[in-house]
């Protein structure tokens, strides 16, 4: 048996029965509909966790009432504008407390569970009802008004519960008796504030690049590798968001983010390693100062070691289980840790022989290593860029060599948020999209701050058909990662191209430095807007980058789950010239 306390989110349908009664196939497949395509990713996007689903019935733990309250208000506004469109209204009522999970047997109970249970009860149809611990929890933080409806005995619990409503406007046209259809500023969309993710329990961390000071230009890629893998290990807790970047300018610090900066340096003779570290706050002081000295084979002590300083120098309480799973399965072999780190370095570059040394050094790794895991991780990014870029390569040996080598690292390392990332972007082309869902969405829970696994995300709800969400998550990732690489803006520019505006997704691709394989989309962007010489030329282009295009490959392979979504992107491809 477990117990833990939580913040829990009860919901259920308004009137299922009736509803059922009158169309039961159609209620189910519009509420499986809802489901995936609303409250699914809204709870991913607030580091929420369904726990329990019976019939129409959900029980959902989140970390912080801040997230399970916005989460709840961006599902009730959105119910509200998809009802508001269709004849068949589905109304949903959502309770919320605060209060003790305990696991048993493969079902979840307690005190704070029926509670939520019996709040959810109370909420009007469309609306939001909290317990009065969740209130005091929220104060005035997040410019939410409340309605006191006083306590209430509820069914099978023995003291009165005080209750309210939670009020975010006066009303609307079209809205419900119990909710509005517009959020205050305060609480407006994830994909546009950053309010939901950088809530009062969060800190921000800036990670620069390590200095390389060992008078060798060549040993770049030993600090920027071992950069990566700090914040990689930070990331993994749910309390710091972690950007392994160069912090923003002054300005972009307007909404008073508490945050920090972590600056360091590495200095590499031979098989010895100093590194030092120094954390800076929001006023440009030292807060924090260390050096280490180690030999190489003790790399991921050092890591260990960052892992534990900087969150304890920022006083963020971090449970031993985030902690533990944090750290990384050991390299037994430093020859086999440098040969991954300048694999990874060459497969940043996009050149195919930057890819065939990639590969080599991966190789090189496994071979000194077997049970050194990134190596097969690596390996099977190399397999699925083959298919994201449109290569000559056969799609089901690919995927199949990609997966192979994905269940070696996931024995090796389970709790490795890469390995479950590369696994989505496997099940998304085979064209099992609940589980490609399932594995970014563990990705997510093993590596909450991400900013690459979240514009991977956004690439993957395009292909989905999820493109208001696709964007959302993309812009989040810019918003998290102001220094974002190029592709970030390719994948918001795709779900913005496939939703017709196509204004929006060429300002997008004109923002990247280098469009690579790109291009694609830059020719059938400027062919839908009817700029056909610039959409030749965007073609040409192309095929100086991937001279093996073709559109047949690329319309058979894309993984789309509607295969109708991509026929303007077809239709611009065409146009632009590029060949069948």
């Amino acid at each position: 048996m477990k117990q833990r306390l939580s913040v829990i989110m009860a919901s259920d349908v308004v009137g299922y029965s009736r509803l059922m009664g009158i169309d039961e196939k159609g209620t189910l497949s519009a509420l499986k509909l809802h489901r995936h395509e609303l409250w699914d990713v809204k709870i991913a996007l607030y580091q929420g966790h369904t726990i329990k689903l019976v019939g129409d019935g959900m029980l959902t733990e989140f970390q912080t009432a801040e997230e399970a309250v916005l989460c709840a208000i961006e599902i009730q506004s959105e119910m509200q504008k998809r009802n508001a469109r269709g004849d068949r209204r589905i109304e949903f009522r959502i309770g919320i407390n605060i209060g003790d999970l305990i696991f048993e047997d493969d079902d979840v109970y307690g005190d704070g569970v029926n509670v939520a249970a019996r709040i959810e009860n109370v909420a009007k149809p469309g609306g939001i009802a909290i317990s009065a611990s969740v209130r005091d929890t929220l104060g005035k933080r997040l410019g939410i008004r409340f309605e006191d409806v006083g306590e209430h005995a509820l069914k099978n619990i023995e003291r009165p519960i005080r209750i309210f409503n939670i009020i975010v406007d006066d009303g609307a046209e079209g809205a419900s008796p119990g909710f509005t259809a517009t959020p205050k500023p305060a609480v407006q969309s994830v994909g546009t504030r950053l309010g939901a993710e950088f809530s009062p329990n969060r800190t921000l961390l800036y990670v620069s690049k390590f200095s390389n000071l060992s008078g060798d230009p060549d040993q770049d890629y030993f600090a920027a590798g071992l950069t990566e893998d700090v914040a990689a290990g930070l990331a993994r807790f749910s309390r710091l968001i972690v950007v392994a970047q160069q912090p923003p300018s002054e300005q972009q610090h307007a909404e008073s983010i508490p945050h920090y900066v972590l600056e360091g340096s590495v200095r590499r003779l031979g098989n010895r390693v100093r590194v030092s570290a120094n954390l800076i706050n929001v006023s440009g002081e030292r807060i924090w100062a260390e050096k280490y000295d180690f030999d190489l084979i003790d790399i991921f002590h050092i890591q260990d070691e960052l892992s534990r300083s900087i969150p304890a120098a920022l006083s963020v309480k971090i449970e031993e289980a985030e902690r533990q799973r944090a750290l990384s399965k050991p390299v037994t072999s430093l020859k086999a840790y440098d040969l991954y780190l300048r694999g990874r370095h060459l497969h940043q570059g996009s050149s195919q022989e930057d890819v065939r040394l990639a590969r080599e050094m991966y190789l090189a790794a496994i071979a000194d290593d077997p049970e050194f895991p990134r190596p097969y991780i690596g390996l099977a990014w190399i397999e699925l860029r083959k298919l994201k870029w449109n290569e000559i390569v056969e799609i089901d040996t690919a995927l199949a060599t990609a997966s192979a080598l994905l269940s070696k690292a996931l024995k090796l390392n389970p709790i490795d948020a890469d390995t479950h990332w590369a696994l989505g972007v496997v099940h998304l082309w085979r064209g099992e999209a609940e589980r490609a869902v399932a594995c970014y969405e563990r990705a997510r829970e093993l590596a909450p701050s991400n900013c690459d696994l979240l514009a991977e995300y956004c690439d993957a709800l395009g292909y989905l058909g999820r493109l208001d969400d696709a964007v959302r998550m993309g812009e989040l990732a810019v918003r998290l990662n102001p220094s974002r690489p190029d592709w970030y803006l390719w994948d918001i520019a795709a779900a913005k191209f496939l939703s017709g505006k196509y204004l929006e997704a060429l300002s997008l691709l004109e923002k990247m430095a280098e469009l690579g394989p790109a291009y694609r989309l830059l020719a059938a962007t400027y062919a839908q807007l009817g700029r056909l010489e610039e959409a030749r030329q965007a073609a040409r282009e192309l095929l100086k980058v991937n001279p093996d295009f073709s559109i047949e490959r690329y319309s058979s392979r894309a993984p789309y789950l509607d295969k109708t979504l991509m026929a303007k992107y077809i239709e611009g491809l065409r146009l632009g010239g590029l060949p069948e």
